[in-house]
């Protein structure tokens, strides 16, 4: 299906209690007057595309409002449920994700997060998709770190101790986290994965390109760092958050 073009109009200020009100309001209108008496029923999908096209508008002309905002879980919890009522995402909702993982509030440095990480608000995860060779750095060093909630992704090189944001290796957004239950592992196939396969991280360079380098994952040197952050993530953890 193609999703049509559906006005929506809130009256509320951004990122207000009444703002999400009027949202939830607007879906149940949209599905009403778009509901159709069959199987084939896709009144779900058009509303809840038409309150993400909306809500994309209302964030990039209020970026700095969401940051410190008292909404600022309901606004993706919000974003990431309409985002899941949908039958595929489009490129346009894809690359929104990049807008969005600016908001996970991680810290430049590595070794700012390896304190945050030690405390449990960040996470050490597998950077299997992330090391692909790179001019500028030897990605063999790359480490990705996934926030509490799974949805904030940031990947940094051990050797620089910087973050890493080209296109090819960068960390994302997840729509949908991951888990090891059945119905959260296929949405995040669904949502995250498939789109990346088909789009990329960015507009600037296709999947096709990006895994036709050579990975450095498995390598001595990507063995040798993990094990070694992981090993000081755990230090830090002893001496600062116990």
């Amino acid at each position: 299906m193609t999703y049509p073009i559906v006005p929506v109009a809130t009256k509320a200020s951004f990122l207000s209690e009444a703002y999400f009100s009027e949202l939830s309001d607007q879906y149940a209108s949209i599905r009403s007057k778009h509901r159709k008496w069959y199987i084939f029923d896709s009144s779900k999908a058009i509303a809840s595309h038409a309150i993400l096209t909306h809500m994309m508008h209302d964030l990039l002309n209020n970026e700095d409002l969401l940051y410190e905002n008292t909404n600022y879980d309901l606004f993706f919890e919000t974003f990431d449920h309409h985002v899941k009522q949908l039958p595929y995402i489009t490129e346009e909702i894809h690359y929104f994700r990049n807008e969005l993982n600016q908001y996970g509030k991680a810290p430049e440095q590595l070794v700012e997060m390896i304190k945050l990480a030690a405390c449990g608000k960040w996470q050490l995860y597998s950077s299997r998709y992330h090391r692909y060779e790179d001019s500028q750095y030897d990605a063999a060093y790359n480490v990705k770190f996934i926030s509490s909630n799974g949805r904030f992704e940031v990947v940094y090189n051990i050797e620089t101790g910087q973050m890493i944001t080209d296109p090819v290796n960068m960390g994302t957004y997840n729509y949908a986290p991951g888990s090891i239950l059945p119905w959260n592992y296929y949405q995040h196939h669904k949502y995250d994965k498939v789109p990346w396969k088909k789009w990329g991280n960015t507009n600037q360079i296709s999947y096709k390109d990006i895994v036709k380098r050579k990975s450095r994952h498995g390598s001595t040197e990507q063995k040798r760092g993990t094990e070694e952050l992981h090993s000081l993530i755990k230090k830090v953890s002893d001496l600062l958050c116990r």
